[in-house]
């Protein structure tokens, strides 16, 4: 199996311009506050990254963890991990019991309220009221060559798109601020990374 692409986000790129959510509701039709990605408002620590304290903007979605944690905690086996390495949810074995949104440190998994969409795909469609929901890296668009609709919206290039080899390079330049921290890094690219 070849390495899982991920979105990891670029702090110091963000400029909290919400483009990324927009292109995530525009793609699968969701409803406002339905998004599968969400810029996070922080308080930086006065000694912290990058600039020394304040406000900072962490766009956050489903990571397709390495060891990701929704997939021990579920009890019916709705989430799995596909030939390809996502993380996926199989929306006819979910119950709805939340489980993995409480397992997941990053707020991925959300169980999606009324407003949510009838499904539009049989494989990637839109949330289903009292179902868990998350990211599933725009599979589709992968399929055609392209990159997640987030990625490929952002006007600052704050999402880096590509594999744990490549991303964790990308982590290591100077240029880029990163929001996590090595523990959770250690959750989305295992422990040898």
């Amino acid at each position: 199996m070849s390495e899982t692409q991920r979105v990891i986000p670029n702090i110091e790129a963000c400029i909290d311009c919400g483009a990324c959510e927009v292109a995530c509701q525009r793609t699968w039709g969701l409803p406002a506050g339905s998004e599968r990605i969400r810029v996070v408002r922080t308080n930086e620590a006065e000694d912290g990254p990058p600039r020394g304290g304040g406000e900072a903007h962490v766009p956050m979605s489903c990571f397709h963890c390495a060891e990701a944690p929704c997939i021990s905690a579920c009890p019916t086996g709705a989430m799995t991990r596909s030939d390809n390495g996502q993380v996926r949810i199989d929306k006819d074995q979910c119950i709805g019991c939340a489980y993995c949104v409480m397992s997941c440190p990053f707020g991925a998994p959300q169980i999606a309220d009324d407003d949510a969409q009838e499904e539009t795909d049989d494989r990637f469609g839109s949330p289903e009221a009292g179902l868990a929901d998350k990211c599933t890296l725009c599979e589709p668009r992968l399929e055609n060559g392209d990159e997640p609709a987030c990625v490929s919206e952002c006007p600052t290039d704050a999402l880096l798109f590509g594999t744990p080899t490549e991303l964790s390079s990308k982590l290591r330049e100077d240029t880029v601020e990163n929001a996590l921290s090595d523990d959770q890094l250690s959750i989305i690219f295992g422990g040898d990374q």
